[in-house]
């Protein structure tokens, strides 16, 4: 394949601002646990960071079953600057430190305790990935899903990582969603071309923040089907 599938994580929270919600590290690690045997067990390649320095023997033991599993942990040295900062660490951590990264072009970077459901039907409908990114932008533009981000690595070296140096500031309230959104600027300005998702991610799970279960019923599967074709008709649509 063209690309692996980075989970990034933070099992043992300890001075990350706005993580007020799913705090017990038990529970983290059950969240994680679940969602890297699910992405195993889907054929995916996976690259799972922990940004806590904390090594999980019962996320680790997936690694006698699964051969396209790698697990890293470091201590982060940002997450005391927000979230964000912790999370593009990781990141960076990834594309600098993993084996299977480095062998690849692309990165689908998956917010560690997210199950998406349909992710390998929505990967197909790139036909595995042709654009530089994908994306789910906002009606409004300012900011993008990063639960699920999807690009090339060299547009991960030359528009995100700038827009990172360039925008993000917690303490102005611009989280790297915001700056994942500006990066898209950076690129369209030097031509690029706008390409959002195939499909919107059916994601399962508990969000950090407010440790509010997500859930995808199939009501709501087919309220953001057609919502989301709506949306792709009218990026599309020509004045």
């Amino acid at each position: 394949m063209n690309y692996v599938l980075l989970l990034t994580a933070t099992i043992f929270p300890k001075h990350v601002n706005l993580l007020n919600g799913r705090n017990d590290p038990i529970e983290r690690e059950n969240d994680y646990f679940g969602a890297v045997s699910f992405y195993l067990s889907q054929g995916f390649t996976v690259v799972f960071v922990d940004n806590s320095n904390t090594f999980s023997k019962k996320i680790l033991s997936l690694k006698t079953k699964f051969d396209k599993f790698e697990y890293h942990s470091f201590e982060s040295v940002a997450s005391h600057l927000g979230k964000s900062p912790g999370e593009v660490e990781i990141i960076k951590y990834a594309c600098e430190n993993s084996t299977f990264i480095k062998e690849v072009d692309y990165i689908v970077k998956v917010t560690g305790r997210y199950i998406i459901r349909n992710l390998l039907n929505l990967l197909s409908k790139t036909n595995y990935i042709e654009a530089d990114i994908y994306i789910n932008p906002t009606r409004n533009l300012k900011w993008a899903d990063s639960r699920l981000m999807i690009m090339k690595k060299k547009y991960y070296e030359n528009y995100f990582l700038k827009a990172i140096d360039l925008f993000l500031d917690e303490d102005k309230l611009v989280f790297m969603e915001h700056a994942y959104m500006k990066s898209l600027f950076l690129y369209l300005i030097d031509g690029g071309e706008l390409n959002l998702l195939p499909s919107y991610p059916f994601y399962h799970g508990y969000d950090g923040t407010h440790n509010e279960k997500i859930y995808f019923s199939i009501f709501k599967r087919l309220k953001y089907f057609v919502y989301y074709k709506l949306k792709r008709f009218s990026f599309r649509h020509r004045a």
